[in-house]
Formats: structure tokens, sequence, C-alpha cells
């Protein structure tokens, strides 16, 4: 059986190492699934191989790795994973126990074994930022390139350990295919550009999937008093459509007397800004109850604004 390297996919080694390494908060990883950050420090080499031995099993073991956040993360990883690839160097270039890495061999295995699942949720759920139903609130670009960008970074941690494992267990089986699985999985994400593209499109995807709901009632002057107050309200953009999301007054009452206290009736509103971009806004009126019946009431806006393609309103 050939013997996997720690040597990874040139543009990999590119992306990860081009930011300095930082002195930064390490992810953690050991033989429970996660370690603390002090186990990214050399340990002292005992002399008695038994003990050297020990001491290295009981640190070692797949990373888990998640930045702390997106701007530190690529400086993050390439702290950690020198740090995590240099207490292997030093392991391997000294004298070991054969009987203890056996003893230890199993938990390994079922650590591996495991890494299939972690390889296919992190590569399906790159694939699957940016999408969201036509509902969601929509974050910033940004926050999607930084979550597609943590899959990234957690599978060419996860990836190393893999290459790290096959190092100390050259005869490990079990290693060879998910290797192969992770390479995969960071040829599929790819480059920055890749990754932006793939993001921008699951977005676009999903942006178009946008409607507006339809009309839960008409009433004339609802539906003006309510363009007039959007209009007043958002000067800037132009009213395309306005569909009412209230068939009736919703009346709040006081829980102990039944006297109202409140009413209020809303409507969507897709409405065309200055740069030629679309949106859908919920827009409110409010009225207070006055003894002798309610008040004339304050327009306000209602949900948060969601893009529409202009097309689709």
């Amino acid at each position: 059986m050939r013997r996997p390297t720690l040597l990874w996919p040139a543009m990999l080694a590119a992306l990860i190492y081009a930011a300095p390494a930082e002195a930064q908060r390490q992810p953690r990883e050991g033989r429970g699934g996660n370690a603390s950050a002090a186990t990214t420090a050399p340990e002292p080499d005992n002399p008695n191989l038994v003990k050297r031995t020990w001491d290295f099993t009981k640190r070692f073991g797949l990373p888990r790795f998640a930045p702390s956040d997106c701007a530190s993360g690529r400086g993050e990883l390439a702290a950690f994973l020198e740090a995590y690839n240099a207490r292997v160097d030093r392991f391997l270039a000294g004298p070991t126990d054969p009987k203890k890495l056996g003893l230890e061999r199993r938990n390994y295995v079922k650590q591996v074994e495991g890494a299939a699942r972690d390889i296919s949720a992190y590569r399906a759920t790159f694939e699957s930022t940016g999408d969201r139903s036509p509902d969601s609130d929509v974050p910033p670009l940004q926050d999607d390139i930084c979550r597609a960008e943590a899959q990234r970074h957690a599978l060419a941690a996860l990836r190393a350990g893999l290459a790290a494992m096959a190092r100390v267990y050259p005869d490990m089986a079990e290693v060879p295919p998910r290797l192969a699985e992770a390479d995969a999985a960071l040829a599929a994400i790819g480059g920055d550009a890749a990754l932006r593209k793939r993001v921008v499109a699951n977005r676009g995807a999903s942006l178009a999937r946008v409607r507006m709901k339809p009309p839960l009632a008409h009433n004339p002057a609802w539906e003006k008093g309510l363009r007039e107050g959007f209009s007043r309200l958002v000067p800037g953009e132009t009213i395309l459509k306005l569909n009412l999301y209230s068939a009736d007054w919703y009346v709040h009452r006081n829980a102990l007397t039944s006297v109202p206290e409140y009413r209020q009736i809303g409507a969507w509103v897709a409405a065309r800004r200055a740069d030629g971009t679309c949106w859908i806004t919920g827009i409110d009126l409010w009225q207070n109850f006055a003894g002798a019946g309610f008040d004339a009431g304050e327009y306000k806006l209602g949900q948060a604004p969601r893009q529409i393609l202009c097309g689709n309103v």
C-alpha cells in the first residue's frame, strides 16, 4: 500500500499559508474529539519510550478546527497546523512503543471512520451556503462567505489530521479512503474565487424564488392610506405593488377589562430603490384607543426589507 503523505495540494497550501501565523486562540483536538489549546505546545521528551508514547497518544487525534472570527481564520489555521504537525514530527523522530500504539489503534480507527460523516457534513454545508427559503432573512454576502470559508478550514484541518494518522499508523487501511474524500471535498470547494462564485450563485438562486405574497383582502381606503404612509416614511422608493396582509383590524384588548388598547392593519409593499433594486417591506397602521374610539394612528415600517427581483414583483 502506498503510504499517504502530509503534503497538501499546492492550491490549498498557498491558500492556508498566505496569511501570517500569528499567535491565535488554538482550536481543540484530541482523543475526545477536542482538546485544549495547551495541547499544541510541545510536551517534554520522556526518555522512557512507553511514557513518551503515552504522552503523545493522550494528546493526538483528528483535529476539530473553528476560527474565532472570519478575519483571523487563515492565520489561526496556519498556526494550529504548524504546531500540530510539529508535534507529530517530533514524536516520529524518536523511539516509540509499538505495544502502546497498538492499544490505542482501535480508538483512532473509530476517529478515522467517523471522519466520513464530518467530511460529508462540511462539504454539504459549504454547498448549501447562501441557499435559503424565500421568506428567510438574508445576511450580508460577507457573512455567507465566512460561513463557507469555515467549512474549508475545518476540512483542511481534518485532512491534515488524517495524513498525520497515516504517518503514525502507515498500515491503517481505513485512512486512504478518508483522505480521498477530504481531498475531493477540498477540490470541490476550490480557491477563494470558486468559493465566492458558489455562494453568490446560491444567493442568486434564492433571490430568484422570492415572490410577493398574495393579498388577504382588498380595501381601497386602507391601501390608499398605507401607500401614503410608506411614501412619507421612505420617500426615495417607488411603490410597485401593495398587498394587504390584514383582512380585518387586529384589536388588542386589556387582559383584565377587555377594553381595547390599540388596533393594527398592515401590508407588504414592493418598491424600487434609486439604485434600481427592488425590495419588499412591511408597513403597519397602529391606532390607539382614545376612549370614544381610535385615534388617527401612526404608520410604521414593519418587517425588515427583503430583496426581490423587479421582474418578479
